[in-house]
């Protein structure tokens, strides 16, 4: 049996469509026969037709042998491209032996000495110049220097450029009658400069000799010969050989630019011969290869006798077909009627059924599709196509299944498979079997295609419901099982599974309901009210937990089993009853709280109300107070700073001096405090009032450091500051800056002689940040939450030698968060303190409290510091997760933007 061929692509894309069968109902009465003219007539055009399959048939095998002398004549060219082919690797393989040697003593060069060079050059020279390929070899040093094997060719320099420049290293020089191939490498020396050894290649050894009577050149890009073998007196180097050989140069560039070809249309003399061209790899020089024009002659001789033997054979079984046909043409009038007619109750029965007929020849690799079949996969009439035409009717994932299915059906398999349509939405089940009776090299696969789209749609409409339904059990909480009406399992849940503790596959359909009550009985401890006549039931497990179960019977006679975990009504049933005894015993009780709540509410407000009125009273006091000490106080700043600068005259005694600075110290240190104090009392009394504009805080901190810049430097402490590029914030000025001045005076005052103080402000995703760094003395960080209070101070060993009130930091904290703002600080005990600052840019946009909850991890507690957490994983005095601590060397660039690693991911996108 040939092999099959349905998954090859058929020759011509088309698609015949075949005549209607039996589409015209013939009269069932016999006409009445022809006469003898018209039988004559029917003879003579089958004689005719005779005559005209002769000349057809001689025609075709005509063409047929002349196709076959192409043939040989297309195999005779690749061979001797081939051999071209060979030839160029061979001069390759040559110009790459000289390229190496020469990569070789290049290399040998670079590390020696320079007094060694020339030396070492001549001895490498002389290796490589006794080769028969290498005509004379030259090195080429920057300083002019040319060391020879011999006696050095003029223009070498020049050669060598040319050489240098062409990308392959290699060019061609034409010297009279006499052509080379000049080879360079760049040779680097040890002293850093570069030289280049130059290599003159002979043509002649490069050029290998073909022999059996055949012409071999070596050409360069433009055609022109450099070689040729054998010699010839006539041809000189440079020759342009496209003319010699009667082609056309341009043409000979297509062959080599193809990668090479061959072309038997070239002539030698009046002689017709076979040209081939191949390129040399790396290179733009080409072999040429011309040699006689050679077919197999036996080919030719077996092609004409089986083309003859072709051209005789039928003729003499025409003309016994002739014969036969009219014999069988009696016998085609009677049948042909009763054919018709069962070919077409065969097609009404067919259309009736929703099917088709479709007919497969594996020899030919054609398949028949019938009208109805046509129209059920969408087309307009019965086809006859190729077998892959026939696949492409059907969706993709199909047609590998029903290939595989043809390919098996000639060795006795049958093809069963259903598969959707390409072109309409339509199921088909391909039914199809060797056709009997048929001869074992000429099979054929005869099957039906029927239609069921309706069946596939209620199948997987049944499929989706017993998913859902699967699904919809297993999502059940309750516990799910179904028996048919003979006692057998048929469907459960995996909670029924779980509950009764049985294994993975211990379960399976078609267990009687005994089975399963015995292999449940392991995890049940008691059922209670499992009587003949309930339904419901309750179960205890083994694992103390509670179900209750209810059987309801189904329409077929089965059962359907539902069980509820009602562990914990169970538990809630025991302690009801144990919690209705405490709750009698709790409303005792809450009557008496409600007694003692009475009286402790009338007790509240009566605190209240002094709490307020003393408030009221300190606030009134302070007022009062202030401003009874502030008035002596400028009048002792005043007269202190006169008397100081000895405005009216000297003192006397230097110590008056020194008495009156510390006067004036201690007197605008007490107004400072008042002032303080004042400012907290108005905060606490709700009677602050911001003048927020429009400002540029980076102005507003350089005036503050210009402020504290004097006891810096005083204390030789590094001030630095990077608060360029930062846009207009809506604050009131007065009080940012007297923010700024406590927090940089802190620093300045704590940090010891030899520090360093930085201050940074940078955009983050809330709003603008601003820290103000030292490396002072630190705090202890259970002393962190401490700070923020009014009058707190953290005294230590370090620190109870400077002076202050402890009310800067809180009046700082309490004006950050009148602008709806953050502070916070950080700090390491002996290594220094960070507080750092968020303001929104604009008041109608404050920072959100939630975001600053987000970020931080704190509650609103946290952030307004009524409690303060010091815990060791949570940074709560850092604002929004701002990093308090610097680098040692503080170097960063007055651009930088701090959105770094060390800022929250959060923060920097804006949360």
């Amino acid at each position: 049996m040939n092999q099959m061929r349905f998954d090859q692509r058929p020759s011509l894309d088309r698609v015949v469509k075949s005549p209607s069968r039996g589409g015209q109902a013939r009269d069932r009465n016999p006409k009445p026969e022809k006469p003898a003219s018209k039988r004559a007539s029917g003879a003579m055009w089958i004689i005719l037709a005779m005559v005209l399959f002769t000349l057809a048939y001689g025609g075709i095998l005509l063409v047929k042998i002349q196709q076959e002398r192409e043939i040989l004549i297309t195999e005779a060219e690749r061979s001797q491209a081939n051999a071209a082919g060979y030839l160029a690797e061979r001069v390759t393989a040559r110009i790459a032996e000289a390229r190496y040697a020469l990569a070789f003593a290049a290399a040998d060069l670079r590390d020696a000495a320079p007094d060694a060079v020339e030396g070492l050059a001549r001895a490498r020279l002389a290796a490589i110049g006794g080769s028969e390929l290498v005509a004379d070899i030259a090195l080429l040093l920057p300083g002019g220097q040319v060391i020879a094997d011999g006696t050095p060719v003029d223009g070498l320099r020049d050669i060598a450029g040319a050489a240098l420049d062409a990308p392959s290293g290699l060019t061609s020089d034409v010297s009279g009658n006499a052509a080379y191939l000049v080879l360079a490498v760049p040779a680097p020396l040890g002293d850093g400069t570069v030289g280049a050894f130059v290599a003159r290649l002979s043509t002649e050894t490069a050029l290998p000799d073909w022999g059996d009577d055949r012409v071999v050149a070596l050409a360069d890009a433009g055609g022109g010969m450099l070689a040729i073998r054998p010699r010839m007196p006539s041809a000189r180097a440079g020759t342009q050989l496209a003319e010699r050989f009667g082609l056309q140069p341009g043409y000979i560039d297509a062959l080599a630019e193809g990668g090479g070809g061959a072309t038997s249309d070239a002539r030698f003399g009046e002689e017709r011969v076979t040209f081939a061209v191949a390129p040399i790899t790396g290179t733009e020089l080409r072999v040429y290869a011309l040699g006689a024009m050679r077919i197999n002659q036996n080919a030719w001789y077996r092609t004409i006798s089986f083309y003859g033997l072709m051209f005789i054979a039928p003729i003499f079984v025409a003309l016994g077909l002739c014969a036969l046909v009219f014999m069988q043409m009696g016998r085609l009038r009677s049948t042909r009627q009763q054919l018709e007619d069962n070919e077409q109750r065969f097609r009404v029965a067919i259309e009736g059924a929703r099917c088709g007929v479709w007919d497969w020849n594996p020899e030919a690799d054609t398949v028949f599709v019938t009208d109805s079949l046509a129209r059920i996969l969408g087309l307009d009439a019965a086809i006859e196509c190729s077998g892959q035409q026939f696949l492409q009717l059907f969706s993709k994932p199909d047609r590998e299944r029903l290939r595989a299915a043809m390919r098996g059906a000639p060795a006795g398999a049958e093809v069963d498979h259903e598969v959707l349509a390409a072109r309409s939405p339509v199921w088909l089940q391909m039914r199809g079997r060797i056709l009997p009776g048929g001869e074992a090299n000429h099979t054929r696969i005869v099957g039906v295609a029927i239609d069921v789209t309706e069946r596939k749609g209620a199948q997987a409409r049944v499929a989706a419901a017993e998913s859902r339904l699967r699904a919809a059990l297993e999502s059940m909480s309750e516990s799910f099982v179904l028996w048919d009406s003979r006692q057998r399992l048929v469907l459960w849940n995996r909670k029924f599974r779980d509950l009764f503790d049985f294994a993975e596959g211990m379960l399976k359909p078609g267990m009687s309901y005994e089975a399963v009550e015995q292999a449940a009985a392991r995890a049940i401890k008691t059922v209670h009210g499992g009587t003949e006549g309930k339904a419901a039931y309750e179960i205890e497990l083994s694992n103390g937990r509670w179900l209750h179960y209810s059987d309801r019977p189904t329409a077929d006679g089965g059962l359907v089993s539902v069980g509820a975990d009602i562990t914990d009504l169970k538990h809630h049933e025991a302690a009801l009853t144990e919690n209705e005894a405490q709750l009698r015993k709790t409303v005792d009780d809450v009557k008496r709280s409600q007694a003692r709540i009475a009286d402790l509410a009338k007790k509240y407000e009566e605190e209240k109300i002094r709490a307020e009125e003393a408030n009221r009273s300190k606030s009134e006091f302070l007022a009062n107070m202030s401003h009874e000490l502030r008035t002596p106080l400028n009048a002792i700043n005043g007269f202190s700073e006169i008397m100081m600068q000895e405005m009216f005259g000297p003192l006397g005694d230097d110590r008056y001096v020194g008495y009156m600075k510390d006067i004036l110290s201690s007197g605008r240190h007490l107004l400072e405090l008042i002032n303080d104090i004042l400012d907290m009392s108005k905060i606490e009394a709700g009677k602050m009032q911001l003048q927020p504009e429009p400002t540029d805080a980076s102005e507003l901190v350089e005036q503050s450091i210009r402020i504290v810049r004097g006891r810096a430097e005083e204390k030789r402490l590094q001030l630095r500051a990077d608060v360029s590029d930062l846009p207009e914030i809506e604050v009131d000025p007065r009080a940012f800056k007297q923010v700024m001045i406590n927090l940089v005076s802190n620093a300045v005052k704590f940090t010891p002689e030899g520090g360093r103080v930085t201050i940074r402000g940078f955009l983050s995703g809330l709003g603008v940040a601003f820290q103000v760094s030292d490396t002072g003395i630190g705090i202890a960080k259970d002393d962190l939450p401490r700070l923020g209070r009014p009058f707190e101070q953290i005294e230590s060993q370090h620190s109870k030698s400077f002076q202050g009130s402890g009310l800067g930091l809180a009046l700082s904290k309490s004006l950050i968060e009148l602008h709806g703002g953050t502070l916070s600080i950080e700090s390491t005990l002996g290594e220094g303190t960070t507080v750092s600052i968020v303001l929104p840019i604009s008041q109608d946009q404050p920072i959100p409290r939630d975001a600053i909850r987000k970020v931080t991890g704190g509650s609103d507690a946290d952030i307004d510091g009524d409690d303060v957490s010091a815990e060791a994983d949570v940074d709560t005095h850092a604002p929004l997760g701002l990093s308090a601590g610097l680098q040692s060397d503080d170097g960063f660039d007055a651009d930088d933007e701090f959105v770094d690693s060390e800022t929250p991911a959060r923060f920097a996108a804006g949360e």
